[in-house]
């Protein structure tokens, strides 16, 4: 992947396709006193960005498509002239298999023939795969034989033709390395960030390593095959799965002559190349296209998410809200209940005490009664006496006293048993309060932490739309940026002027004077 460096005309495409607005056509606030005709105003600046965003956009493609359409041309060259020396290896002026294959059967022919000369001769015979031992079977020819039957002239002409052939196509793969190899490695490639993972970009990255592994294989194996023309053919390195290659097998002896399959390999090599340059191309195409659909579905997607986001949040405060009520209510709850609980424990500790002393005097009541009623009786069988009298008539009234304390502390123990008993009713209908308020509570917790975790993976997949989206724009932006489609093309640089040159120009087209005149 190719980190992609961030230029001035690309951060300012980036910043219209992400929707930030020059100071020139920013939208303005709504007066208050003409909100429509406002309105109006900043819709038809919000259509009139759009529409030049769109035209930008439109133009940039068409630059991109355009660059395209120029390597297409170097391929659709190349190939011409991959044609144009098969022809002239051959000899025909048009493309036919079986007129190849018939030059061939003749080099073949006066090869074998020239083996069998140099068999009668007794010359050892060697594998003709290479310029030097082509070279070798002239020399050894013209030593052998008295006159040349035909042999001599017409493989020096096949070696001057295959040397002629093999110098054609080293130029051949120089020029498509320079026209359209580097174009596509430079211009053709995908840009994508290694924290953000896309299908889209992913599944052409597949692909186009796929491409650029099958063209440098096969780039390789022709550099190879002409480097060994000299000294000995890689045979290794020929092709095997083609149908002409196998007629060929057929129609020649290419044990003994490897070198009859060099050129018709080489041919076929090339174009083989050429094929998937334009396949490579075709995909880079398809690639600008798939994202720019990727980006109206991921800018839809994200919309729609982005704008439950805003829906979801607006929940999210709502049901907080309602468990901090929930919470409060419950404190609220808790603390009446704890009241009650105090007041209880107070009731019952003056009941208990109501009750203890009555207990109390109670007894002393029955104890002064007691001794009353004896004084009665001793005073009825001795004579009078008045300390006995005065003694009885005290106790008469304490207990007289006491009964009335015990009648009001009956009533105080009376009153505070009812109220015991509203607390304790309060008690219960507070405790049920409590377990309804825990209950809501907890229910509303749950509730809100379960909406909480949903809502952060719903922003989350909003950050990685946005995400995906930032990139897909950056990708598009990239590919399509007038630096980069500009290094397509075959022009010459720009000539830059000097300062003192351009300011004449400057007073020329104004029709003021210049210094010199």
């Amino acid at each position: 992947m190719a980190t992609l460096p961030r230029t001035s005309g690309q951060v300012g495409a980036l910043a219209l396709q992400s929707g930030a607005l020059p100071n020139s056509i920013k939208r303005k606030k709504a007066k208050p006193s003409k909100p429509k005709a406002d309105k109006i105003e900043e819709d038809n600046q919000t259509k009139a960005v759009a529409m030049t965003m769109t035209t930008m956009r439109a133009g940039l493609q068409r630059a991109y498509l355009d660059g395209l359409e120029f390597i297409r041309n170097k391929i659709t060259d190349t190939e011409s002239e991959v044609d144009k020396t098969r022809l002239s290896f051959y000899g025909c002026n048009e493309a036919d298999e079986d007129s190849y294959l018939q030059y061939l059967k003749d080099c073949n022919d006066h090869f074998l023939t020239a083996n069998n000369e140099l068999r009668r001769k007794n010359i050892k015979l060697e594998v003709i795969d290479s310029e030097m031992r082509v070279v070798s079977l002239l020399n050894q020819l013209r030593e052998a034989t008295e006159f040349d039957k035909g042999e001599i002239a017409f493989i020096t002409g096949f070696w001057e033709n295959i040397k002629h052939t093999v110098e054609s196509f080293h130029s051949l793969v120089d020029r498509f390395q320079t026209n359209v190899l580097n174009r596509l490695n430079q211009n053709c490639t995908s840009y994508n960030s290694a924290d953000i993972s896309l299908e889209v970009s992913n599944r052409y990255t597949e692909e186009i390593s796929g491409y650029i592994s099958e063209l440098e294989r096969e780039l390789t194996n022709m550099r190879l095959l002409m480097k060994t023309y000299d000294s000995g053919l890689h045979q290794d390195l020929f092709s095997q799965n083609s149908k002409f290659a196998e007629r060929i097998l057929v129609t020649c002896d290419v044990k003994a002559f490897p070198i009859l399959r060099l050129a018709p390999d080489l041919a076929e090599k090339m174009a083989k190349v050429c094929t998937i340059a334009r396949k490579w191309l075709d995909r880079d195409e398809q690639y600008m296209y798939e994202v720019n659909n990727y980006i109206k579905e991921t800018r839809n997607i994200a919309k729609k998410r982005e704008e439950d986001l805003k829906n979801q949040k607006e929940k999210q405060k709502k049901i907080e809200k309602a468990v901090k009520t929930a919470s409060i209510l419950l404190q609220n709850n808790k603390e009446k209940l704890q009241n009650i609980e105090s007041e209880l424990n107070s009731l019952e500790g003056q009941l208990n005490g109501f009750k203890q002393e009555k207990k109390c005097k109670s007894v002393e009541k029955v104890q002064k009664s007691s001794m009353a009623d004896f004084l009665s009786i001793t005073m009825t069988q001795t004579r009078k006496n008045y300390n006995l009298q005065m003694k009885r008539q005290r106790l008469v009234k304490q207990v007289r006293e006491l009964e009335e304390f015990l009648i009001g502390l009956e009533k105080e123990l009376s009153n505070v048993e009812d109220e015991l008993m509203v607390k304790s009713q309060q008690r219960l209908l507070i405790n049920e309060k409590v377990e309804t308020s825990v209950k809501t509570y907890d229910t509303l917790k749950t509730d809100f932490e379960k909406y909480s975790d949903n809502l952060e993976k719903l922003e989350q997949e909003v950050n990685i739309l946005s995400g995906q989206l930032l990139q897909l724009e950056i990708i598009q932006t990239y590919k399509t940026s007038p630096e980069n489609v500009e290094q397509i093309f075959d022009r010459p640089q720009t000539v830059k002027l000097a300062p003192s040159l351009k300011e004449k120009i400057k007073r020329k087209r104004k029709g003021l004077p210049t210094t010199e005149s």
